[in-house]
């Protein structure tokens, strides 16, 4: 069984927000990367589960802002990004 203490969940929001799998947080924090994915995942949000996905998210949301932002600014390349993740969302709302 995994301790899930503050220190333990400041670790698994610091990788997670690094983009690393949990497999490889698992490998990080030499536990089990099953047990670490049932904790993670289990039948309800754990509090390392809700970390684990808004460190994601937050990575996300700063990077595509900046894509966001380097496009209104003239960017070709990140003009063309934005618009795949436009076309992206749009996917994801059929």
């Amino acid at each position: 069984m995994i301790d899930q203490n503050e220190s333990f969940i400041t670790e698994v929001e610091t990788y997670a927000s690094l983009m690393f799998t949990k497999e490889e947080i698992a490998v990080i924090l030499e536990v089990d990367p099953s047990e670490l994915c049932c904790s993670l995942e289990g039948s309800g949000i754990t509090l390392p589960s809700k970390h684990f996905s808004e460190a994601g998210s937050n990575v996300k949301l700063k990077y595509v802002k900046g894509i966001f932002d380097l496009a209104q600014n003239g960017s070709s390349p990140a003009q063309a990004f934005a618009m795949k993740l436009i076309e992206n969302a749009k996917m994801d709302d059929v």
